[in-house]
């Protein structure tokens, strides 16, 4: 297993699966394990298990199973790496990676520091907002009168005021140990010509809101700071209503969005996310009860933000302002949208208002009965303002819509959208039909960007009912896992389907037993490198077989692998010969192939084949 060291994933994978998931299910005994209402599917009656001795769980309504990591990330969508770290974190696991690889020591190193240090700040700047002075009184006094909001939403997401005397926090800082190339690179402060003198040293938050910004575990790696009165106005900087922290090793603007650790959560159940423009709007979205909301960090919406978007849901609604600016941003947001495989559906606000004013007078009543259209809707009805449109001004919105359609990689919705693009241009259907096809013959989609649109979405994953020769015999395997050896001594490599999950463990499994005795399965568990050769893995651990004879069962699947390789290698001769035969009068080749091919049908109808003898 490359990345973490061997003991990093044991003790992570030894955390008493029971632990891990009883945050999120209530669970109840059945015999020694345990069970509950499946968090993977709606149902009514408990199918999921956790299964005690093996330690893992099982649920039978939606066929996932695997280790308290796989759990991890099914419920919470965390790619492995970050499954690994956030549980090692949660119950006390130092992480240590493998020699090789993971991030340097130092990087490591400066990371881990940047967190502390933002929480630090996160804490200072938090008590601040509630200390007992008045000008904190006064900046509790603007967020719940001027803008709205509880001091219960405050405390919730740590809401900070930063003094105009920030020298504090950087004092307190340095008195924790921390480096100055680190309080550097935070972003907090900004050095002076001499970065040694911290007297020198430049603190842009001052007098200012802090909203901390997480990532998508919680951590917090920057922050906002909204302008006040109480903003010193002896640097420029001051005019910015709104300033950000600079990009860092922790924080990339274009790769976070608002709220996600939150959200991605509540996304799981409303089968949506709730895209709006700035912090503030997120947060009014949360307290009116709308858990699924993000924003980006004060940039237009990037494809990287989509992606993560689409690790967590399939639907994106769109609430944006109603004016200009507000229409041109989500039609920027749309193309990508699409691309991405989500489906895009525009919130309408009523002309001029904002989301944050219309939330703050109507809650979730009024947006509840906002009109809600698809995106390829929106974009038409945007583009389609003129009262009395020419038909050269339908011709060009149709084509622009034709761009929109051609973002998508599924022709059935691509289907579906041509029909909504036909009825608001007010167009024939033949005639649109007829211009939708001339532009994609002038227009060819992009090879690389197709391919990429259509490869497997990762994060999910379900078993296979058909089973196959290579998956029988890791099943083996992992009965015994001292039958490895004898194994990587019969079976040819070439016999081996490299295309499937199974092949490819099984592959892994002979290529470590031909090298060194394996020591028991979770030797077989840190050879695996994906979340698929996980999975797999995870289904044989779990399958029940009922082989009594287990010799026999192995033997013959090793006979009809090798009878599989003949078959395919005579119908690869076959194609051989007819080649050669048309190319060249010389049948020497011919002759040589017929002669393999008599020899392979030969073997597969008598054998004899490999055969092993292994312990009970």
């Amino acid at each position: 297993m490359p990345f973490f060291a061997e003991e990093t994933l044991q003790a992570v994978r030894s955390i008493p699966l029971y632990e891990i998931v009883r945050p999120r299910v209530e669970l109840s005994r059945s015999g020694r394990n345990w069970k509950g209402l499946s968090p993977f599917t709606q149902e009514k009656s408990p199918s999921f298990f956790v299964l005690t001795e093996k330690n893992y769980f099982k649920c039978h309504s939606s066929g996932l199973a695997g280790d308290g990591i796989r759990f991890l990330q099914e419920t919470e969508k965390l790619t492995f790496p970050e499954a690994v770290e956030t549980l090692a974190e949660r119950f006390g696991i130092p992480v240590r990676y493998a020699a090789g690889t993971g991030p340097d020591p130092e990087v490591r190193s400066l990371k881990q520091a940047l967190y502390d240090i933002h929480e630090y700040a996160r804490d200072y700047y938090h008590r601040s907002f509630l200390a007992n002075h008045p000008e904190s009184a006064r900046i509790r006094d603007y967020w719940t009168r001027e803008r709205g909001f509880s001091l219960a939403l405050a405390e919730e997401f740590s809401i900070g005021y930063a003094p105009p005397d920030s020298r504090r926090l950087l004092d307190l800082l340095l008195k924790k140990g921390f480096s100055l190339k680190a309080l550097a690179e935070s972003g907090l402060f900004r050095p002076g010509r001499n970065p040694e003198d911290t007297s020198t040293w430049f603190f842009p938050f001052r007098g200012r809101l802090m909203i901390p910004i997480r990532d998508p575990q919680g951590q917090v790696v920057a922050f906002t700071a909204r302008q006040l009165e109480e903003t010193p106005k002896d640097h420029a900087s001051w005019k910015a209503k709104y300033i950000n922290s600079p990009e860092t090793p922790l924080f990339k603007k274009g790769q976070l969005l608002f709220n996600l650790d939150r959200a991605r959560l509540a996304g799981n159940s409303s089968s949506r996310m709730l895209l709006v423009e700035g912090q503030l709007d997120a947060l009014r979205s949360w307290e009116c009860g709308f858990k699924e909301t993000v924003a980006p960090q004060g940039t237009s919406v990037t494809e990287e933000q989509l992606r993560l978007i689409k690790r967590y849901v399939d639907r994106l609604d769109l609430f944006f302002d109603s004016d200009e600016a507000g229409q041109r941003a989500v039609l920027r947001v749309l193309p990508m949208a699409f691309q991405m495989n989500l489906e895009p559906r525009v919130i309408q606000l009523p002309p001029g208002v904002d989301p944050d004013d219309f939330l703050r007078s109507k809650g979730k009543a009024g947006m509840d009965e906002l009109p809600l259209v698809s995106g390829m809707q929106f974009a038409g009805q945007s583009l389609m303002a003129e009262d009395q449109p020419t038909p050269e001004h339908r011709s060009r919105v149709l084509n622009r819509l034709f761009e929109l359609l051609e973002a998508c990689p599924s022709a059935v919705v691509r289907d579906g959208y041509f029909e909504e693009a036909v009825k608001v241009t007010g167009v024939s259907p033949k005639a649109a039909m007829e211009d939708y096809l001339r532009f994609k013959r002038e227009n060819r989609p992009r090879e690389a960007a197709s391919a990429t649109l259509n490869s497997p979405i990762k994060g999910t994953f379900s078993f296979q009912t058909l089973t196959n020769l290579e998956g029988d015999l890791v099943w083996a395997v992992l009965q015994n896992v001292e039958w490895a050896e004898p194994l990587a001594q019969v079976i040819d490599h070439q016999w081996i389907r490299s295309d499937i999950c199974e092949g490819k463990l099984l592959s892994r499994i002979l290529d470590q037993a031909a090298i060194d005795s394996i020591e028991g399965k979770d030797a077989i568990y840190f050879l695996l490198e994906t979340d698929d050769e996980r999975d797999c893995f995870s289904r044989f651990v779990l399958e029940e077989r009922p082989h009594s004879d287990m010799l026999s069962y192995v033997n013959e699947t090793i006979a009809a692998l090798a009878r599989r390789f003949c078959r395919q290698r005579v119908s690869l001769i076959d194609q051989q010969i007819t080649e050669h035969a048309q190319k060249t009068s010389d049948f020497s080749i011919v002759r040589k192939l017929m002669t393999e091919k008599k020899e392979l049908i030969l073997q597969m109808t008598q054998g004899p084949f490999p055969q092993v003898t292994l312990q009970p």
